[in-house]
């Protein structure tokens, strides 16, 4: 009973960080004094990365200011994990801020890695990211390459190095 007290005191001390870095990114969106910042949705598939081995991610700005973006994505993969759990589908799920110009930006970000197994079992792991985006500013399509350790907290706090490219498209929006 003691080994799953000190899990579960693991997990909120680093839910509670992730909670808090989501609502002030949320805060700062509603706080926006910009009256023409209009949303932009992309599509795109990252290789290895957040997601396991591959996902197929969607991502949508919600914040612009001077050189600062503010974007959240959603995922799905799907992921072997071993003979006792089977496959896993893994619902990468993150908050990013994207620095720099139009073409050139760094991405920092952080989010969950909800896991749920075909053998009944499910998991979360903090994901994080740090990377580089190319988005030419008269193309749609973009390119990533970040480092995306995944982190897990569960029975001790272990990181998982890890590392991702992806090819993305973003939507024009209708003027």
């Amino acid at each position: 009973m003691e080994f799953i007290s000190k899990r579960m005191h693991k997990y909120n001390y680093i839910m509670k960080y992730v909670f808090l870095f989501i609502f002030l990114n949320l805060f700062l969106s509603s706080v926006n004094g910009q009256t023409e910042f209009k949303k932009k949705n992309s599509i795109y598939l990252e290789l290895a990365g957040s997601g396991g081995f591959g996902s197929l991610n969607f991502e949508q700005s919600f914040f612009k200011k001077n050189m600062t973006e503010l974007t959240w994505r959603a995922g799905l993969s799907f992921a072997p994990i071993d003979k006792n759990n089977g496959t896993g589908i893994v619902f990468p799920i993150m908050i990013n801020t994207l620095f720099g110009t139009s073409s050139h930006k760094a991405e920092l970000g952080l989010g969950q890695g909800i896991t749920i197994t075909t053998r009944g079992s499910a998991f979360a792991l903090t994901t994080a990211v740090a990377g580089y985006r190319y988005a030419p500013a008269n193309k749609n399509w973009f390119y990533r390459v970040s480092y995306t350790p995944l982190i897990s907290y569960l029975v001790d706090v272990q990181i998982q190095h890890w590392g991702g490219i992806s090819i993305g498209y973003t939507f024009k929006n209708k003027s």
